[in-house]
């Protein structure tokens, strides 16, 4: 008598979860082993599934598929089993309470309460800004405080409390406890900013995205570029951002061209911007065949729209980003911020002539200057140096001192 030897299944298979929550997709999926003639595109990798074997599908949305493998990645699954669960209502939880018809109190202020200003011809003030995303206030409807000078844009007053996003697999608060009075990294752009965060959920995670990365969902229709972009199947890869020609953090590609956006482009630069010496409105310019010499304004130095550049177009005027809106661009001036052992001053540098950066000896030309007993310092790099110098200098007395006294 013959036998007939039956593969092993693998162990992994085996034990392959039922239901599960992904950051790529709003909604639960479940795994799905039955023969269909559908052809769907897997929503991680976006390449195509063969539905000859198992995969991951979304109940609500009929078109949606991913590989099981990469649902189960560990940067887009967070390992839990989600069967006879019930759904979390988080989603259901609002930023604010209206008070009346354009009155609201925002849980990031409430000892008063926001009007919504619907004017788009405002007088430009650069010490107008939104304390959420820390970006300059334009032609933006926003809510603003009765009593003080505390400003939301519309879009960053109604940001959910609670959120899943596409770069990491827990859900993410919303938190502003912090807000002004110190520094954090946000993990997708890799930029400082003092301004609302979503934190990761879960205890023994310090992930942390500020509120413009957190806003990112796939798929993104960037103004730099016709086809949708996608976050990037390996977010390590060392992938060149096609507009700042930079590799760091999260980057998005194209599925169509080589096309590729990093988070910092992708979400931190407005569509239009105000500059003082100029009546009009500046428009964000990306241009990848440019034909001609352009320089900036302020710095005087080749301005190439390769890079992205803000345009006058009733006048011409053209400005480099950083001329623009500053070296640290997602940090806001005006307020004290508790740094390791100093409490640091953060001010527009608006001055008639500039001081000297204390930690390079060179001049201080950005936009904002941090101010440490006195001391203007430039940037954010020479304040961590400072910063850095200054503890190393008080062990070395402590050492010394218990040295002597031993």
């Amino acid at each position: 008598m013959e036998f007939r030897r039956f593969p092993r299944k693998n162990k992994e298979c085996l034990n392959i979860p039922c239901i599960i929550r992904i950051s790529r997709h709003e909604h639960r999926i479940s795994f799905n082993s039955s023969l269909t003639p559908e052809k769907l595109i897997c929503g991680v990798c976006h390449r195509k599934i063969d539905t000859n074997y198992g995969r991951y599908s979304c109940v609500k949305c009929c078109n949606y598929g991913v590989h099981s493998k990469c649902a189960t990645r560990e940067n887009v699954w967070d390992g839990e089993e989600l069967e006879g669960k019930p759904e979390d209502p988080y989603e259901d939880i609002s930023s604010f309470i209206e008070i009346s018809e354009g009155i609201i109190q925002h849980f990031s202020h409430q000892d008063h309460h926001m009007r919504l200003d619907e004017k788009t011809d405002r007088a430009f003030d650069e010490n107008n800004y939104c304390q959420a995303c820390t970006l300059p206030i334009c032609d933006d409807i926003i809510y603003s405080c009765i009593q003080c000078d505390f400003i939301l844009h519309k879009e960053c007053a109604q940001l959910p409390r609670k959120k899943h996003q596409v770069t990491h697999p827990h859900s993410l608060s919303l938190q502003v406890g912090h807000q002004g009075c110190a520094l954090f990294e946000c993990k997708a752009c890799l930029r400082s900013s003092n301004g609302f965060a979503y934190l990761c959920d879960e205890e023994d995670y310090e992930y942390m995205l500020d509120v413009c990365c957190a806003s990112i969902a796939e798929p993104l229709d960037h103004r730099c570029h016709q086809h949708p972009l996608f976050l990037t199947f390996e977010p390590r890869s060392k992938q060149i951002c096609s507009v700042c020609h930079k590799s760091r953090g999260h980057r998005l590609n194209c599925g169509e061209c080589g096309f590729v956006a990093c988070f910092g482009c992708a979400t931190t630069l407005p569509n239009k911007l105000r500059y003082k010496h100029d009546e009009h409105v500046l428009l964000f310019s990306y241009e990848e065949e440019v034909n001609g010499q352009y320089f900036c304004e302020v710095c005087e130095k080749e301005a190439n729209p390769k890079n992205g550049v803000y345009m006058c177009h009733d006048c011409n005027v053209i400005l480099h980003i950083k001329c623009l809106l500053g070296k640290d661009e997602n940090i806001m001036h005006g307020v004290v911020i508790e740094y390791p052992e100093v409490d640091v001053s953060i001010l527009l540098n608006d001055r008639l002539s500039r001081n000297i950066c204390k930690c390079c000896d060179k001049l201080c030309k950005h936009k904002i200057v941090y101010e440490v007993s006195d001391f203007e310092i430039c940037s954010l790099k020479c304040l961590e140096f400072c910063c850095s110098i200054f503890y190393y200098v008080c062990l070395m007395f402590i050492f010394s001192f218990s040295m002597f006294y031993s």
